[in-house]
């Protein structure tokens, strides 16, 4: 519950004390950096791109494989009812709830950087959790402590701190790209966070 809280107090802070000067010259690179990021090879920006049309309801096992394929993920081995769990979870949550992250077996759970893709792929809302990532929302005052789990209130304040920077975000940010905003503001942030 401490946990919690402090979670919460931060995010809180963090986003009562928006600092416009540190925006600003981000939301001047934003298509810069989007590209950087998201057309290197290692993004594998094709693939990227061709998952946002192959991953449909009803998610299969093959589907979710593409997504481990992608992000350099050895295949995820779970119980047929895990599997079940994982399908449902997906046809359950709803943007921007987390919680339900809390409804998971401890396996699904344990890594956020591959629930959090299986979620981008079949939402397209939900924002790929990434070291980079938190890396420059840190640059730019928003802190997001670290984790490997998929904690629901630390990928919540993830999320909604990329939610709220697309929304103070100038019409001069949002490229004509394939790409959802999430992705163009994740892989801008990645690409800040890296410099």
């Amino acid at each position: 519950m401490e946990r919690i809280i402090g979670v919460a107090k931060m995010q809180t802070l963090a986003l009562l004390a928006v600092d416009k000067d540190k925006l600003d010259p981000f939301f001047s690179r934003v298509p810069e950096l989007f590209r950087q990021h998201h057309h290197d090879s290692s993004q594998n920006p094709e693939l990227y791109e061709e998952l946002l049309y192959k991953v449909h309801r009803p998610y299969t096992n093959d589907m979710l494989g593409m997504i481990d394929d992608w992000m350099g993920l050895e295949r995820l081995k779970i119980s047929g009812e895990q599997e079940i769990m994982l399908r449902l979870f997906l046809l359950a949550i709803r943007y921007p709830d987390t919680l339900l992250f809390d409804s998971l077996d401890e396996i699904l759970v344990n890594d956020v950087r591959r629930l959090s893709a299986y979620l981008h792929f079949s939402s397209h809302t939900y924002t790929i959790w990434d070291d980079d990532t938190r890396k420059g929302l840190a640059k730019l005052g928003f802190e997001i402590p670290d984790t490997e789990k998929a904690d629901p209130f630390i990928y919540g304040a993830y999320v909604g701190t990329i939610e709220l920077i697309k929304d103070l975000a100038p019409f001069t940010c949002f490229l004509e790209h394939d790409v959802p905003r999430q992705r163009l503001f994740q892989a801008a942030l990645a690409a800040y966070g890296r410099e």
